[in-house]
């Protein structure tokens, strides 16, 4: 049995939106950050620039038995690039290439700032559904006796 899919959408989540004014923070909130302390098997990030790593990431996913989540990074030339004047869909599809690296790659610990892609973590644990399935196994078989 295959757990059913969950997919969300955010256009931008930054310090502003997740903590009150004044507030001194460590840091924007990620997906893969949330996904991590959630406790997910399989961790990944890419981005709409990156077509062809978003198709291998999404296979591997949904692949992976367990808690996967995969944070895609997109542009959002209608409001954001309008509003930040970072032009138009074209050009804000190229930063995206421009801001991320590689996990691990020389080119982060050439620029910090940049943004890591990749599968950040890949666990092979048992899978919740297998394993409450077990659990509903075994109180029936004691109910028959």
């Amino acid at each position: 049995m295959r757990p059913c899919a969950f997919s969300a959408s955010v256009t931008a989540i930054s310090t502003e939106m997740t903590a009150p004014e004044g507030i001194t923070t460590r840091g924007p909130v990620t997906g893969v950050g949330v996904a991590r302390a959630a406790g997910a098997t399989f961790v990944a990030r890419t981005t709409t620039y990156h077509v062809q790593h978003i198709a291998e990431i999404l296979q591997e996913a949904i692949l992976h038995k367990g808690f996967s989540v995969v944070e895609v990074m997109s542009q959002c030339p209608t409001y954001f690039g309008r509003k930040n004047k970072e032009g138009g869909a074209v050009e804000m599809m190229k930063r995206m290439k421009d801001i991320t690296t590689p996990i691990g790659s020389k080119a982060k610990e050439a620029q910090p700032e940049l943004i890591e892609r990749g599968i950040f973590v890949r666990k092979d644990l048992p899978e919740y559904c297998s394993e409450y399935n077990k659990i509903i196994e075994r109180a029936q078989k004691q109910g028959r006796r």
